[in-house]
């Protein structure tokens, strides 16, 4: 990449330019680059900071970004640092988004929209279900909590890893550290609320009008974008309920995990509709043996809900079940592989006949997909 591939569209393209004329010794160019996005940016803390490098090295070698920073005033540079990194990574990473991301997850097409945060990365990228295919539209830098990722209780800085999605737009008057919106996420989910993971109040919001942006670790456990971000992702953000994927892998990672990812779509396909129709023709033990041991739910346990099943299809009735508009996203996890799958239910038998909103999580174990979790939404 040089500087002549990035185009002045957006504050970090002015940013990631400045950066690249440096790196090919165009300090005057980088100069001017920087002074225009101060002045189309006058709050974006990471260009005075170049801007103040740049200004030095006129006068005197400099060994790197802030170096001359002394005092107090370090730690804020070494996170500025931190932000500069992320940036620039994002622009040589390689990575061809027109491509179908090899993200794990299917939208039904009521589902218009997905999120994919790498927290890692400090980026969130903005998918569109196009024909039941995820194709890109935007990515943004975004501020993930100061303690990082992986969230455990009340107040420990840290944002949530996991499947998740936003609420309505929050319309009681907040105070300027939010910026211009905040839109609440639904943590803790069921698999939180399973691990005794806690707290509340993780939002997508923005930051102060002082301030264009924050660090790549700033925030109290949310995800925080620049107002202007946050203002271009507002048409997609009032449409509400937006499925997010928080991981700790980036795509590129994603790229050599799920190399195999048409065959494990057509397998947990395949799982969930062998287990309707198991249901459908009441045939009970091959149905429980899509349940996992470790099963849970609002009220039961694996042993708990299979005896409960026994009683009610030990009557045979005749049951008529069907699925429609199934969405699953992969659960981001570091031991087995786990899939949020939500559905709408039509079940009818001689005494019910309802029709609902599904959630399953299914977990692969030993090759073999199994609900861990079942509960209507």
């Amino acid at each position: 990449m040089n500087a002549t591939e990035l185009s002045y569209e957006t504050p970090e393209k002015m940013l990631v330019k400045s950066l690249v004329e440096i790196s090919e010794g165009k300090v005057d160019m980088a100069l001017e680059t920087i002074d225009a996005l101060i002045k189309q940016t006058p709050n974006f803390k990471l260009a005075y900071l170049i801007q103040g490098d740049l200004l030095l090295a006129h006068a005197k070698q400099i060994n790197g970004m802030g170096d001359e920073t002394k005092g107090e005033k370090k730690e804020e540079v070494e996170n500025l640092k931190n932000e500069a990194k992320v940036r620039i990574e994002r622009y040589l990473n390689n990575l061809n988004l027109q491509n179908e991301p090899k993200i794990f997850a299917q939208l039904n097409n009521k589902v218009k929209y997905l999120f994919y945060v790498d927290a890692v990365s400090s980026r969130l990228y903005l998918y569109e279900n196009i024909n039941g295919k995820l194709s890109y539209k935007d990515d943004y830098y975004v501020s993930i909590g100061k303690n990082g990722f992986g969230k455990q209780y009340e107040g420990d800085k840290k944002t949530p890893v996991g499947v998740y999605f936003t609420g309505k737009k929050i319309r009681e008057s907040l105070s300027d550290f939010y910026g211009e919106a905040a839109y609440p996420l639904s943590y803790p989910n069921e698999i939180d609320k399973k691990n005794k993971r806690n707290g509340s109040g993780i939002w997508i919001h923005g930051t102060p009008k002082t301030t264009y942006n924050r660090t790549p670790l700033a925030s109290d456990g949310c995800i925080v974008l620049s107002n202007p971000d946050l203002m271009k992702l507002s048409s997609v953000l009032d449409n509400n309920r937006i499925p997010i994927i928080i991981s700790f892998q980036s795509l590129k990672d994603l790229e050599s995990y799920n190399k195999n990812l048409t065959e494990k779509k057509i397998s947990l396909v395949s799982a969930i509709e062998s287990w309707r129709e198991k249901w459908e023709n009441q045939d009970t033990e091959s149905y429980l043996k899509f349940y996992s041991k470790n099963f849970f739910s609002e009220k039961d346990d694996y042993d708990s809900w299979a005896e409960r099943k026994r009683i009610i299809q030990s009557q045979k009735q005749k049951v008529f079940v069907e699925l429609s508009e199934i969405s699953f996203f992969d659960y981001p996890n570091t031991e087995n592989e786990i899939v949020l799958v939500d559905f709408v239910q039509d079940y009818k038998s001689p005494a019910i006949n309802n029709k609902m909103n599904k959630r399953q999580y299914w977990i692969n174990e030993n090759n073999e997909w199994r609900i861990m979790y079942e509960g209507g939404t």
